[in-house]
């Protein structure tokens, strides 16, 4: 719980310290993959056609695309609000072309997944991006999961979304709770440089 002689400042700094831990955390884990392609690029996901699992190539568009957040803010006293919902994103931070948030889920029970459903579609279609579990908060009784973002590289052939929707889902003990920001879901800006 947090007390309650803790500013707002401080509880700024401490989502900060949280996000470059998580930042930490995200490069230490992308290093483990970078033989692989990375889990949370989505640069195949959306331009899959309903009749055949093939990419189409074509060529690169020369404008380049970045990701902004305009209308998140970490919760304060957030403790409360996650005992009642289960599940609430915490920090998101954009940088360029990626994204990074940390979840913090009410620790009931050992086994449980946090995944982000995106769309940059309006949910004609969508992907789920797990999370990995990036800390535990034994004072609290709460955990916190890491998902990275990844934006595609668009061609000149494809129109470019104006912006990707998300919510988060907490399963656990046979169930899926959801953060889906009331019911406005979250939303991450592209905008071209």
């Amino acid at each position: 719980m947090t007390p309650p002689d803790q500013s707002a400042s401080s509880l700024i700094q401490e989502c900060i310290r949280i996000k470059l831990e998580q930042l930490r955390l995200a490069n230490s884990q992308s290093n483990l993959f970078s033989s692989s392609p990375c889990p949370f690029d989505l640069s195949n996901v959306f331009n899959r056609s309903s009749s055949s699992a093939s990419f189409t190539a074509s060529k690169k568009s020369t404008n380049q695309y970045y990701l902004v957040s305009k209308y998140f803010t970490s919760p304060t006293n957030i403790i409360p609000l996650i005992y009642e919902q289960q599940v609430m994103l915490e920090c998101l931070y954009t940088k360029d072309s990626i994204a990074y948030g940390t979840v913090r889920v009410h620790n009931r029970a050992y086994e449980k997944r946090v995944f982000a459903r995106i769309s940059e579609n309006d949910w004609k279609t969508f992907e789920d991006i797990y999370g990995w579990h990036s800390m535990n908060y034994p004072n609290d009784n709460t955990d916190a999961f890491t998902f990275g973002l990844h934006l595609k590289t668009y061609d000149d052939n494809t129109k470019v979304p104006k912006q990707i929707n998300f919510a988060i889902c907490l399963q656990i003990n046979n169930q899926e709770l959801w953060d889906n920001n009331l019911g406005w879901n979250y939303i991450l800006d592209i905008l071209e440089r």
